[in-house]
């Protein structure tokens, strides 16, 4: 009976690479991850000849399947694309799994974005929210990062490059203009850490674009006591003008002043709601 050896592998940099993570690695007669030519790359860097073997977050059951028997004959790795498997990144299923099946699971730790961020960033204070990768529909994204601001003093949140200014401006209608720091490239040649506020980091996206996945770490320590009201109510409550005949900016002041909300920040949903639904052809 095999290990299943979870390894954390670096985020950029591979000096970052363990002694510990770097021998297991050459031990291991499996090394599952989710791409293969990564995975090989960093194993030749190491000069492990380990076979390779991909396991995604979609993978079927399956491959779940064969990781076991796997297990069952020597000892596997699990690593991610970069930092520690199950942070963001696939692994809490499989882990599941093999411990439904009594095999032993035994963590390398190591390099994380979420570690690494909070490590350089002044105002990082517990407690902290990791959020990863927000939700698809602004609802929901919306709902998750209020309810984190609710408990925690700082929030940390992973940003893919496509979208991530019109991501920023979000949380600035959401959170305010408090501060926040950009992280991106870290460990890297050309690593940034940019401290600033939520508007200028914004602004600053917009304007130079994004390279590659941004970590952003908020300072939410004084938005708890402000009035916390998702989208789903400000767009109830615009309706009942908007059906009344209300013409948009109208209806956005009244309820922008009832809640308590930033009058531009209504107006546009205000204006996405009087916005006819595209038909398919």
């Amino acid at each position: 009976m095999g290990t299943l050896y979870v390894v954390a592998t670096p985020i950029g940099n591979l000096e970052d690479l363990t002694f510990r993570a770097s021998r297991v690695l050459r031990s291991v007669d499996v090394v599952v991850a989710e791409d293969v030519q990564r995975a090989r790359k960093l194993l030749g860097h190491v000069g492990s000849v380990s076979k390779v073997i991909t396991y995604r977050e979609d993978s079927p059951e399956s491959r779940e399947d064969a990781i076991i028997e796997r297990l069952r004959a020597g000892d596997v790795a699990l690593i991610v694309d970069a930092g520690t498997p199950g942070v963001s990144d696939p692994g809490p299923d499989l882990l599941a799994r093999v411990r439904s099946e009594g095999l032993p699971i035994v963590p390398i730790p190591g390099p994380s974005a979420l570690t690494t961020a909070l490590s350089v960033v002044s105002f990082a204070r517990q407690p902290v929210a990791f959020l990863a990768f927000l939700p698809e529909r602004r609802v929901r994204r919306e709902r998750l990062v209020r309810r984190a601001a609710d408990t925690a003093r700082t929030l940390v949140i992973y940003l893919p490059p496509h979208g991530a200014a019109d991501r920023l401006s979000e949380l600035e209608a959401w959170l305010g203009d408090v501060p926040a720091a950009l992280c991106r490239e870290l460990t890297k040649l050309h690593e940034e850490i940019r401290e600033s506020t939520l508007a200028d980091i914004a602004s600053f996206v917009s304007v130079v674009g994004a390279r590659g996945e941004l970590t952003v770490v908020i300072d939410v320590g004084g938005v708890a006591e402000a009035p916390q009201v998702d989208q789903a109510t400000v767009e109830e409550q615009l309706r009942i003008h908007l059906d009344a005949g209300t013409r948009p900016a109208r209806a956005a002041g009244a309820v922008a002043r009832a809640l308590e909300l930033p009058r531009e920040y209504v107006y546009r949903i205000a204006r996405e709601l009087r916005q006819p639904p595209t038909s398919s052809a």
